[in-house]
């Protein structure tokens, strides 16, 4: 072999080296928890594992954002975590310390070379690593899963899907010829940034098309750092349509269970030709037909085992199983009064009641009843229909969020105020943190995320005054700030 030659070894320390030279930085989001995956697999009839004793497996762990967050939600779950990168597992590993987290572990190594006594998992996630790693590796990731994932167990997997994607190849071919003579990882990206906001400037003449395309290229150049160095700028970006990801599930023994997003897997808004076309169709081609009538570019998929499931269908009764609480948009139009009063009365009653209560989850087989008894809240009610399948409907329209698990957050601040810990830690060095709920939350402003590292429970508000001066550094204004908090699942009980 000549000295120009590069072996695999080469190929993986240069992925490696990568990561370590520009950190990605793990996001929150609830599709990523295991609580979606457990209430999506209550959905469909399989007997998950409850999350709160549950084993959860992420693949790629980064530097432990998404897992530590997990990990403070479920105390007494099991958590493991493990990516090649050695600064990221580093920092993982100081995160859960520094919070004094025991029930999660963190492991650098690659997904070839995983422990032999790993054990099984009642949860796996995979968010960041299917589209985005060599052929070699990509082909180990289902027969991995299927080996350490539990009988009744769920995973999730995320990969750039087609046809969509070959709208952002478009960019990711530019970018690559464009910073393919610079060394520097942060001289790349600034490079990048730069041409995709010069290419993404609207010109005269442009038809529908180019100013479609020009769009693309300015929402990439909106993308953090990490995200443009680990996705747009990625030497391995294999985006596959989602047949071909069913199949090599199918080889590995797994089956596709639903998107991590069910109100993906509906027909709203497509032609009514569409959707009689999709009617007809079994569940792998009416998804890829989904995915090709809505130029789909990325999907989060379940899996089970082959076995684990007899049908794949929702079970609208498993619902009473679950709890409800506002969705996110919901959450945000009723904050910027952008909503009238939904035109059903009973979707209207329940979306009243979610928001009186939130932060708080509500028993869904005890829906029906508080709105009947809730006058206070201005419902007083009753439900004409079956509540689960007003649920079901409320939550394939993204009015309302199910859940199988309630978190212990609070609606108030206590007199000593706690907020969320791994939310605390992550707002000394980001603009991003965790919710309760595993939302991701942008706080830019700095003396906001100063504020909230602070509350650890060990202050009073006169000793928090003190301490963050303006514009914290009143009661009223202090208090304002800790009722914002609460909206937004922050603060624990």
């Amino acid at each position: 072999m000549s000295a120009s030659s590069s072996t695999p070894r080469d190929a993986d320390d240069a992925l490696a080296r990568r990561y370590d030279d520009v950190p990605y930085t793990s996001s929150p989001d609830p599709a990523r928890h295991p609580d979606r995956l457990a209430t999506i697999g209550t959905l469909f009839g399989l007997d998950v594992a409850p999350v709160e004793t549950a084993r959860v497996l992420e693949v790629a762990c980064g530097d432990g954002a998404n897992l530590v967050s997990i990990a403070a939600t479920l105390p007494n779950a099991r958590c493991i975590g493990f990516d090649f990168a050695a600064q990221p597992i580093a920092r993982a590993r100081q995160m859960a310390g520094a919070l004094a987290l025991s029930n999660v572990d963190f492991l650098e190594c690659d997904l070839r070379n995983l422990p032999a006594d790993l054990g099984t998992f009642d949860y796996i996630l995979a968010h960041g690593f299917y589209s985005w790693v060599p052929t070699d590796v990509r082909a180990q990731l289902m027969p991995r899963i299927a080996m350490h994932l539990a009988r009744n167990g769920v995973a999730f997997v995320s990969f750039n899907a087609l046809p969509g994607s070959h709208l952002r190849a478009l960019a990711w071919d530019m970018l690559g010829y464009h910073t393919s003579g610079i060394a520097d990882r942060r001289e790349q990206i600034a490079a990048a940034r730069a041409l995709l906001e010069l290419a993404g400037a609207p010109a005269e003449g442009d038809d529908a098309l180019m100013q479609a395309l020009r769009a693309e290229l300015r929402k990439t150049a909106q993308s953090s750092d990490s995200s443009l160095a680990h996705d747009d700028l990625a030497p391995f970006n294999h985006a596959v349509h989602f047949h071909a990801f069913a199949a090599d599930a199918e080889r590995a023994g797994l089956a596709f269970v639903a998107d991590a997003h069910l109100s993906t897997m509906t027909d709203a808004g497509l032609a009514p030709a569409a959707r009689q076309m999709l009617a007809g169709l079994d569940r792998t081609r009416r998804e890829q037909y989904r995915d090709f009538l809505r130029f789909r570019h990325y999907r989060e998929s379940l899996l089970c085992h082959s076995g684990a499931m007899s049908r794949f269908e929702i079970d609208a009764s498993r619902a009473l199983r679950l709890r409800a609480v506002p969705s996110l948009d919901t959450r945000r139009a009723a904050a910027a009064r952008a909503s009238a009063t939904h035109p059903d009365a009973d979707v209207a009653a329940i979306t009243q009641v979610l928001l009186a209560r939130w932060p708080h989850s509500i028993p869904v087989a005890e829906l029906a009843r508080v709105c009947a008894a809730a006058p206070r809240h201005g419902v007083g009610r009753s439900i004409t229909r079956p509540i689960e399948a007003l649920v079901m409907q409320m939550h394939a329209a993204d009015l309302l969020d199910l859940r199988s698990t309630a978190p212990a957050v609070a609606e108030v601040a206590g007199i000593r105020p706690k907020a969320f810990a791994p939310a605390r830690w992550m707002a000394r060095e980001r603009n991003v943190v965790p919710s309760v709920y595993h939302e991701a939350l942008r706080f830019p402003d700095a003396a906001a995320r100063r504020m909230l590292a602070l509350l650890d429970g060990a202050r009073t508000r006169a000793e928090l005054c003190a301490s963050l001066g303006a514009p914290f550094n009143t009661p009223e204004r202090l208090d304002q700030a800790l009722a914002i908090l609460a909206t937004k699942a922050l603060l624990l009980a």
